[in-house]
C-alpha cells in the first residue's frame, strides 16, 4: 500500500473526531480495515475511511473547522496527476482495485468527476478501443478493460460525497442498434452528482419506447447518446417522430457521444444542447438547474 492511499490512526481519529483507541477498536471489531507497514503501525485505505465515514455519519458535518479524507491527502500534498497512464494499463490487466485507487486518487486531488471520466476514463478507453480496432487486442480483452472500468467506478462512487438533491428529473438512453452501456451509466453518473435524479434506460433503446417513458414521467431534460449509430436514415427518422410526439411538453433535448461529433450529424438530429463531453454535460446541467 503505498504512503499517498493510506491514512495514520491518529489521522483516521481526527478525521472521525475519536480517540485513537476507538479507531483500533474498529480495527479489532472488524468495521474498519488496516494494513501494517514493516514497522507494525497500521495504515487505513482513504476510500475504506472515506466510505465508513458516509456509512457511520462521521465528521461529516460541512463547517470551516471539520476535516476529511480527501481534505487530508491534498494538505499532505501527496496527491500525483500520473492517473491516466496508470489507468490504461490497469484497465488491460483486468485490476479493478487498482483503477478503483487511481481514480478515487483522482478525486483526492481536486479533479472533478466529469474531468476524472473525460481525462482518465474515456483516454484510457479510447486507446483501448483503438488497439481493438486494430486487433492488437481481442474482443474478450476488450470486454475485460471495460467490465473493470465500470466495477472500478462503481467503487469509486461509494466513496463520493451525496449531492444535495435538487428535486429535478433526468432520463438518459443509447440509441437503438448501440449496445455501449458504458457511456450512460458515466452519464447517468454525472448527472447524479449534480443534484439530480435521473432514470437511465440504458444503451439500444428504441426512441418510440423511450417517448412513451418521457410523457410519462415528464423530466426537465432529456439525455440520448450515441457511440455508433449503424443506420442513419431510420434514426433521423425515429428521431423526428420523438420529438414531434414529446412537443406539446417543451423538454429540451441533450445529445452526445461520438458518433455526434460531426457537425454535418447533428443537424440531422437538432437538440437544444450539444455535449462534447461529460464536463460538457456537467455544465449544461447546472445551467438547466
Amino acid at each position: 500500500m503505498s504512503v499517498s492511499k493510506s491514512l495514520t490512526t491518529k489521522e483516521v481519529a481526527r478525521l472521525c473526531r475519536v480517540s485513537d483507541a476507538t479507531v483500533k477498536r474498529w480495527e479489532d471489531a472488524g468495521l474498519l480495515i488496516s494494513e501494517r507497514t514493516s514497522g507494525g503501525h497500521r495504515r487505513f485505505r482513504v476510500d475504506e475511511v472515506a466510505l465508513f465515514q458516509r456509512k457511520q455519519n462521521l465528521g461529516l458535518k460541512h463547517s470551516h473547522g471539520d476535516e476529511s479524507a480527501v481534505k487530508t491527502i491534498i494538505r499532505r500534498g501527496e496527491y500525483k496527476d500520473d492517473s491516466h497512464c496508470a489507468l490504461f494499463h490497469s484497465l488491460l490487466a483486468g485490476s479493478e482495485e487498482e483503477a478503483s485507487s487511481l481514480l478515487i486518487n483522482a478525486y483526492l486531488g481536486g479533479a472533478s468527476l466529469a474531468r476524472i471520466f473525460d481525462e482518465f476514463v474515456c483516454a484510457a478507453m479510447k486507446c483501448i478501443g483503438e488497439l481493438w480496432a486494430k486487433g492488437e487486442l481481442t474482443v474478450a480483452q476488450e470486454h475485460l478493460a471495460t467490465h473493470t472500468a465500470q466495477n472500478a467506478i462503481h467503487k469509486m462512487r461509494l466513496t463520493l460525497p451525496v449531492p444535495e438533491t435538487t428535486g429535478e428529473l433526468a432520463m438518459c438512453c443509447g440509441v437503438e442498434g448501440d449496445f455501449h452501456e458504458f457511456p450512460t451509466y458515466l452519464a447517468q453518473m454525472t448527472i447524479e452528482n449534480e443534484g439530480w435524479e435521473i432514470l437511465n434506460f440504458g444503451a439500444n433503446t428504441p426512441l418510440y419506447s423511450f417517448a412513451e417513458e418521457v410523457l410519462l414521467y415528464a423530466p426537465k431534460v432529456i439525455c440520448i447518446g450515441a457511440t455508433i449509430i449503424p443506420d442513419v436514415e431510420r434514426l433521423s427518422r425515429d428521431y423526428k417522430d420523438f420529438r414531434d410526439r414529446i412537443a406539446r411538453h417543451s423538454i429540451p433535448v441533450l445529445i452526445g457521444g461520438r458518433a455526434f461529433t460531426d457537425e454535418q450529424l447533428r443537424k440531422r438530429f437538432p437538440a437544444e444542447f450539444y455535449a462534447e463531453n461529460f464536463s460538457d454535460v456537467a455544465e449544461i446541467i447546472r445551467r438547466i438547474s
